[in-house]
């Protein structure tokens, strides 16, 4: 990474690391692959680049059960960096505010210093290698669970020092996870905003001050897709600030859509895979050389008159695309059928009174509207099925309307092709 010549300020930020949680779908036998691996790889960075201090959002515990393994791997890397005289300051999220407290008291030298305990907001005051002074004013969580705004009871004054604030919460959300409105954040004497809790990384630039969430450094299921790793922060003498991602997990979740229009025969699908994941794993080895393991969620989709079969028997033996393209291995986690009957919509719309006609020219409005009597049908019924007693035991939620339209349209394509078969059955 290239820094401004002019830099004055050098942060490293990471927050939701969950140590002692591991990546779901990935072999368990690789300490590589492990949150660990990555917490060390980040802590070398910092040492490397003779960063000012390393900045923790929450959450970098996963909760009080992974306590012993989180204590050891967060205190030895603390004290790395003790070693280097780069200081920590960190606040506690809703998993860890039992777990960072215990390890403040215990860590030597006092190089982590842990912001915000007893429902406060507290600053620190760094000198950074350049002799520049910076402020950090943060604030941890006291519980599990924290349904008010911590903004609500930010009293610090403005401060002549560049100001980051480090507080970990739910952007524009009202959950039990302290929400945070962005009109709040711009409120406050605070110069750029470190926050934790979101596992997605997300710069937002739209605000009086840039609010950063640097997601989780290594990705822990298939709802964290795409690049992870710390963030590498430079302020200049002129206050501007320069957030870069450093791509460091080794772990990596995507979703890979193949296009079999036309397709005849089932080995030719294989074949498309085949070279479409060989391809898309060559080009992300070649852009993140430290990536070894890609769990992929595959997605089918064309017209095929393979539709039907790919529906309703699906791919069988999807560990035969399990390979190792470079250093990374590849594994299929899923596989979703989103192909369409090799038919002629247009056409089949021009039998007026039979089935297959009614049903193609529903079809061809859903492709149109937002409001069908279809998805109407589909939504009530859904929403009867998911506040049921016995699917709000199961935690699901009910399909967003995208997700509903796209079931609802595979649903009644299979039917088409059904009623088209038969019909052609009988003429």
């Amino acid at each position: 990474m290239k820094y401004p010549l002019n830099a004055l300020i050098k942060l490293l930020c990471l927050g939701d690391a969950h140590l002692g949680r591991y990546p779901s779908r990935v072999p368990t036998d690789e300490s590589s692959l492990s949150v660990r691996a990555v917490w060390r790889r980040a802590v070398t960075e910092a040492i490397d680049n003779d960063v000012d201090a390393v900045i923790l959002t929450g959450d970098m515990a996963d909760n009080n059960n992974s306590y012993f393994e989180a204590y050891g791997a967060l205190r030895g890397e603390i004290s790395r960096l003790s070693q280097y005289n780069i200081p920590v300051v960190a606040v506690a999220g809703n998993h860890d505010h039992e777990v960072l407290p215990r390890l403040a008291e215990s860590v030597p030298d006092d190089n982590l210093t842990l912001l915000g305990q007893g429902e406060t907001w507290e600053e620190k005051i760094l000198e950074t290698g350049s002799g520049q002074s910076l402020r950090c004013v943060g604030w941890s969580f006291p519980s599990a669970h924290y349904d008010q705004s911590p903004l609500d009871i930010f009293n610090l004054p403005q401060s002549e020092y560049f100001t980051v604030g480090i507080v970990h919460g739910a952007l524009e959300s009202q959950d039990k996870f302290a929400p945070l409105a962005k009109r709040d954040l711009d409120a406050h004497p605070v110069d750029l905003w470190l926050l934790g809790h979101v596992h997605a990384p997300k710069l937002h630039e739209d605000h009086r001050a840039p609010v950063l969430y640097p997601g989780s450094p290594q990705p822990l299921d298939p709802g964290e897709p795409g690049t992870h790793g710390p963030w590498m922060i430079t302020i200049d003498d002129d206050n501007h600030i320069q957030a870069e991602q450093l791509p460091l997990a080794s772990v990596r979740y995507e979703e890979i859509v193949i296009d079999v229009s036309g397709r005849e025969k089932i080995g030719d699908i294989h074949t498309s895979i085949v070279e479409q994941l060989e391809e898309s794993t060559t080009e992300l080895t070649k852009n993140y050389p430290l990536l070894q393991y890609l769990s992929c969620r595959l997605i089918l989709e064309g017209q095929t008159r393979l539709h039907r079969t790919l529906s309703t028997e699906g791919l069988a033996n999807t560990d035969s695309y399990d390979r190792q393209v470079n250093q990374c291995s590849i594994a299929i986690d899923k596989v979703s059928i989103n192909t369409a009957p090799n038919r002629d919509l247009q056409e089949i719309a021009q039998l007026k009174n039979d089935p297959p006609g009614i049903l193609a020219r529903w079809l061809l409005k859903l492709e149109n509207t937002d409001d069908h009597a279809l998805l109407n049908d589909a939504h009530d019924a859904a929403k009867t099925v998911y506040s049921s007693t016995g699917f709000k035991t199961l935690g699901e939620k009910e399909p967003d309307p995208e997700t509903l339209a796209r079931l609802v349209n595979q649903q009644a394509l299979l039917l088409l092709d059904e009623l088209l078969a038969q019909k052609e059955d009988n003429d």
